[in-house]
Parts: C-alpha cells; structure tokens; sequence
C-alpha cells in the first residue's frame, strides 16, 4: 500500500460534482456545453482543496441525445508542500437519462489527473446519480482505488434544491458520509447549506460548508466550517 500524508489526501477529493451538471445541459438537445467559474474556497466533500484559498475552474463536454457524454473538468489546487501538483484534471464518461416523470439516472466513470506531480496520485472513480422530481439527488461514489492508495473509499450522499418565492432563489443542501476506514483508519460526514441565483447566464452562490469532528481530526482547518462564493458562467 502507497503511503499518502493526510494534506495529499486533500487533493485527491476532486470536484467531479460540476461534471454532472455539464452532462444533463447536453443530454437535452446533444452537442457541447462548457463552463468557467471562479470559488472562494475550491472544497469538495467539506475538505477545502486550495488550503482555504480561491480557484479558478472550468469544463467541457459533450453529450449525445442517448445519453452518453464524455467531457473534461479542470482547477487550480493547492496540496502538500514541494509536491509539485498545482492542477487537478479529471476526464469522465457517463450515460444519464429520465427513467420516468419523476426519476432520472446519471451513471459516470472518472478518471482524476494530477499533471506536474512528483507523486502518483492518478485514480478512478465510479459515480452513480439517483435524483427524484428534480429535486433531492442520492449520490454513491466508489473506489477500489481511493487516492492512489490501493484501498477502497466510498461517498455516501443527498443533496437537494428547492425554489424560494422570494427573487428567484434557490435553496440548497447536502449531507455526506465518506468512508475512508481502508485508506485512512477514520470517516467522516460533510453537510452544507446555501443560496442560488442566475443572472442570465450566471449562477451566483454563497454557500455554508462544515464537517463533524472526525472530518476535522483527520483534516484539521481544511475541514472547518467555511463560507464559500461562486460564480458560474455557462457557454
């Protein structure tokens, strides 16, 4: 087994979330969708990946009317010190599509690139996406690879959106438990609370993000509560 410090293992928590997102756009019509972002605080699963420091984001892909997408989705991040790996580049491959009226599928497979590094941190992951009336998403995510570390790690997660009466807002949430017992001895929950807004073309977002206390002996400040600010601009 690969030994991995607890502030590499930050890196490896990619945001394959915004994937997804890119996926059902082009699953609508076929074609290419794309996106560029900027985050105060690029975190994913409660950990911040930039060591609480902002990030600059953005993907592609393309989607055919089946279902199928492949795409790419990149971000600067910010890992153990002297280990050269400053940029996170995942590529995946999925199929998703409405089952009925009121449930919809996402099936992916990632594959997370560390470009630059010293180390070999490269794996795989299979997502699989659950959402019911377009509105509360169960997602499980696993690897028989977890951090390059030869063991297995599974994401257990909801999430859901509502629409508020009041200036077009939405309101946002999620819950998570991450089993990490094979790669790090400990699990942990991550949950988070927040507020969405479009602006033609841009999603605004202000978003409160935390984490038990397991998340915080494992990760130390990365997994404290933050505030975090997004803004998305869809091409």
């Amino acid at each position: 087994m690969q030994t991995l410090s607890k502030a590499v293992l930050l890196a490896m928590m990619a945001t394959v979330w915004a994937a997804p997102a890119l996926a059902e756009e082009a699953e609508d019509e076929g074609g290419f969708s794309a996106n560029i972002g900027f985050v105060s605080d690029y975190t994913f699963r409660g950990i911040s990946q930039t060591n609480e420091d902002p990030a600059l984001q953005g993907g592609v892909d393309y989607g055919w009317a089946n279902g199928l997408y492949v795409g790419a989705w990149g971000s600067n991040v910010d890992f153990e010190p002297g280990d050269g790996t400053n940029l996170e580049v995942d590529t995946y491959i999925g199929w998703a599509a409405d089952l009925n009226d009121q449930v919809a599928l996402d099936l992916q497979f990632v594959r997370y690139w560390y470009p630059g590094g010293e180390s070999d941190y490269e794996y795989n992951e299979f997502i699989a996406n659950l959402t019911l009336a377009e509105a509360i998403t169960f997602t499980l995510g696993y690897s028989n690879d977890a951090f390059g570390s030869d063991e297995t790690g599974i994401y257990y997660g909801v999430s859901g959106s509502y629409g508020l009466p009041w200036y077009e807002l939405s309101l946002n949430g999620s819950f998570g438990y991450y089993d990490l017992d094979d790669v790090l001895g400990d699990s942990y929950n991550d949950y988070s609370i927040g507020l969405s807004k479009e602006f033609g073309p841009v999603e605004g977002a202000l978003t409160y993000i935390d984490t038990d206390n397991n998340g915080e002996d494992i990760f130390g400040d990365n997994a404290g509560s933050r505030v975090v600010l997004s803004l998305t601009l869809g091409l």
